[in-house]
């Protein structure tokens, strides 16, 4: 009886596996280069063809070079002001927040772009709720919705040329590259997650499951694909749901080869509250597939959405092996389980060969595969059925943008 416990952990370890070979598979095919779309810049946005957009901000305390940082970004896109409007939407006892829009708010008027501050009536419910409230006052008026958070810097001046023009050919959802970044070690550690995730980790489960998996942050949908399910999902991870729903009423998903920075959490609690909501938020997912959705979906839909979903799980196996490896030095475990746990050690201390391959030559690189260990760990945490205050980001770092190329990996 003893002896089955560990095939529980050795079944985590394989998982991680079955993971790692479309992993493998993006690198030898190069499959970043097959699932991004590249859109030429020499295109002219200012066009009678172009959509009608509406970027929405919800913000809920926020600092104010945050706020500022996401302005400056916006002012500087090249779209038809006639056809762009901003939405800033935030809670009504959130008076700090709304004092600094209002102090910030000329950055994108003077420009010419036009802007409303829409008040989230109401106790506060989630960042979904808030967009959806607004989302019921202007439904009929726009072709193409993007979503920001306080913070993301867009580098790409025709970012919202781009994401329109893929709606308008047929796409209801757009995502994009997110890459959390700051000088800290916490900062760069996340910086090379994001980059190891969308530039192999992405591109393998896409062709993989079919339909890829996006980020909130940068995230454009079409109005009318919004309406048609009732606007965006209230749940902990919205934008991770938004494949399922896609899938659900056969819906395409475009990966735009463009790039939106964020500030990375700035504190370890701060981290450890995002890398909870990320994981809870894909357990709710997998758990909707596997109950809420199984009549709905075909058969091969919801193995391929289960599989995207596991992930958090599949993270928990560099701690469960090293705590096996630990382990065995005082108790009798399987050998299989024994060897598999060694594998997957050995298999995680040479992943930073890829990034140093890449051109990321920071000495914080050597600290990845601990990094991975930990959020082993916060997986685990994920699993525990506890309340925790809050598990919005809530403290990033600042992000110099003149320096991001002097740290941006080759693309």
């Amino acid at each position: 009886m003893f002896a089955l416990i560990w095939y529980i952990p050795t079944t985590i370890i394989v998982l991680s596996f079955v993971y790692g070979i479309p992993s493998l598979y993006s690198v030898i095919r190069n499959l970043k280069e097959q699932v991004w779309i590249k859109i030429e810049n020499n295109k002219n946005p200012n066009n009678p063809e172009t959509s009608l957009v509406a970027i929405l901000l919800p913000f809920y305390r926020e600092d104010r070079e945050s706020i500022r940082r996401t302005f400056q970004s916006i002012a500087r896109q090249k779209y038809p002001k006639d056809n762009l409007d901003i939405f800033i939407i935030l809670e009504n006892n959130d008076i700090e927040t709304y004092n600094i829009v209002k102090e910030s708010i000329g950055i994108l008027t003077d420009v010419g772009f036009k802007t409303t501050i829409f008040i989230n009536k109401g106790s506060r419910r989630g960042k979904a709720h808030a967009m959806n409230n607004l989302l019921k006052n202007i439904s009929g008026r726009y072709d193409v919705v993007i979503v920001l958070d306080a913070g993301d810097t867009i580098y790409d001046d025709r970012y919202i040329y781009k994401v329109s023009k893929l709606i308008k050919n047929g796409y209801s959802i757009v995502g994009t590259k997110v890459y959390r970044i700051s000088n800290s070690v916490i900062g760069k550690l996340s910086y090379i997650d994001t980059m190891l995730w969308y530039n192999v980790g992405l591109p393998g489960l896409t062709k993989l499951i079919r339909v890829p998996l996006v980020s909130g942050e940068g995230l454009a949908l079409s109005m009318e694909f919004l309406n048609m399910i009732g606007g965006f999902p209230e749940v902990l991870a919205e934008d991770a749901y938004l494949s399922i729903k896609a899938y659900q009423y056969g819906r395409r998903i475009a990966l735009l080869d463009s790039i939106v920075y964020e500030g990375a959490p700035s504190t370890l609690s701060s981290y450890v509250k995002q890398r909870v909501r990320w994981y809870r938020g894909s357990l709710q997912c997998l758990k909707d597939v596997v109950i809420k959705y199984r009549k709905v979906l075909r058969c091969r839909t919801k193995i391929a959405l289960v599989m995207a979903y596991l992930q958090p799980i599949a993270l928990m196996a560099p701690f469960i092996s090293l705590l096996i490896v630990s382990l065995s030095l005082f108790v009798e475990i399987p050998s299989i389980t024994i060897t598999i746990a060694k594998i997957e050690l050995v298999s995680i201390s040479l992943a930073p060969i890829y990034i140093i391959i890449n051109g990321y030559r920071d000495k914080v690189v050597v600290l990845a595969p601990l990094n991975w260990i930990f959020q082993g760990i916060i997986a685990l945490i994920a699993l525990i059925p506890i309340r925790i205050p809050w598990l919005r980001t809530s403290s990033r770092s600042f992000i110099d943008v003149s320096s991001i190329h002097q740290i941006t990996l080759r693309q």
